[in-house]
């Protein structure tokens, strides 16, 4: 399991250039039920009927939809490698979401970990003049960090009260298509929708099919054995892999 989501970590790490790529000229809204729509449809033959799929798949949904959500409105503002980094400050969230939400015991080697983690962030943050300067785009990134991490610390429960990791998955999938496409007719942006289909088609196969429905169902199975707070770090390689593809493929 714990190799697995090194995978995880490493396809994720592809992302970030990618997405990149996508919103520089197309709708956020549009891109994202696309992507998500992609990952659903094939993750379609897994789908359950059972009360307890769905009322966790439908949780699962919400915190993944705001994820992604407010990743792509800030990679509309700041640079691929900035989102790599920042959005990873959920491997920072998750102990301390632990200790204030469920209660638990946090090591003390963890609080300092996750403080340095924290500090080091900080200093990615600071531009080659030396001032902390933050834009709009890096605020919606923190907030994806946040909710990536309730993410990661709900699905810990949910794999455990959900046998089945597919179904789980296909469900999670399909609530964020349908969040998604709510944002997008509401902004009244679904004539984007086309336009993207045909712009990027190839990079909307890789993001739903790859990064979406196949990553996604390995972190769902993944999580059945590994904790949180271990996948958390595990996950903060992403970034790592994230700047390495942003410098070869931006």
């Amino acid at each position: 399991a714990v190799l697995w989501l090194n995978v995880v970590a490493i396809v994720w790490g592809t992302q970030h250039s990618i997405i990149k790529m996508v919103v520089n000229d197309s709708d956020p809204a549009a891109f994202l039920v696309l992507r998500f729509g992609i990952g659903a449809l094939l993750a379609s033959p897994y789908l359950s009927n059972q009360q307890t799929t769905w009322r966790w798949g439908m949780e699962m949904g919400v915190w993944m939809f705001l994820g992604f959500f407010l990743q792509a409105i800030g990679l509309q503002y700041t640079t691929a490698q900035r989102s790599g980094f920042l959005l990873y400050l959920n491997v920072k969230f998750v102990p301390f979401l632990a200790f204030l939400l469920l209660g638990r015991r946090i090591s003390v080697a963890t609080w300092v970990s996750a403080l340095t983690a924290f500090a080091g962030t900080t200093l990615l943050a600071y531009d080659k003049t030396g001032v902390l300067e933050l834009n709009v785009g890096d605020l919606w990134t923190i907030g994806a960090a946040a909710a990536s991490a309730m993410f990661i610390l709900r699905l810990e429960r949910a794999s455990d009260q959900v046998d089945d990791a597919a179904a789980l998955n296909a469900t999670c999938l399909w609530v964020v298509t349908a969040l998604a496409g709510a944002w997008t007719f509401f902004e009244g942006r679904l004539d984007g929708v086309e336009s993207i289909a045909t712009s990027h088609t190839l990079e909307l196969l890789y993001l739903g099919g790859v990064t979406t429905a196949f990553a996604n169902w390995i972190q769902t199975k993944a999580q059945k054995t590994v904790p949180a707070e271990r996948a958390a770090v595990i996950y903060a390689m992403d970034p790592v892999y994230g700047a390495a593809f942003a410098y070869a493929i931006l």
